[in-house]
């Protein structure tokens, strides 16, 4: 639960990793999840290509009471920056 956590506890990201159709796993190197008791509830990955190039979006996927919902999306220069875009969505929803 979220109600738990502060500024100085971290949130636990890992590396999204995807099935491919023959079964193996493929782990994308710029490509990040944040799962809080089973469930996704933001993601950052690098851009890559077009004007955004090098940057990081972010996005929250979901909302008070654990509802899916577009929390807030953006971009940020880093992927440390994405992370605590995100962080800070979830803190200040408390009950996510």
């Amino acid at each position: 639960m979220l109600e738990a956590r502060s500024a100085s506890t971290a949130f636990k990201w890992r590396r999204a990793a995807f099935r491919r159709i023959d079964g193996a796993v493929d782990i994308a190197e710029d490509d990040w999840s944040l799962m809080i008791d089973g469930m996704s509830v933001a993601r950052i990955y690098r851009m890559r290509g077009g004007p955004h190039d090098g940057q990081w979006f972010w996005a929250v996927q979901i909302g008070p009471g654990r509802v899916p919902f577009s929390g807030g999306t953006g971009n940020a220069d880093g992927g440390r920056k994405a992370r605590e875009a995100c962080e800070a969505i979830l803190l200040a929803m408390g009950d996510a």
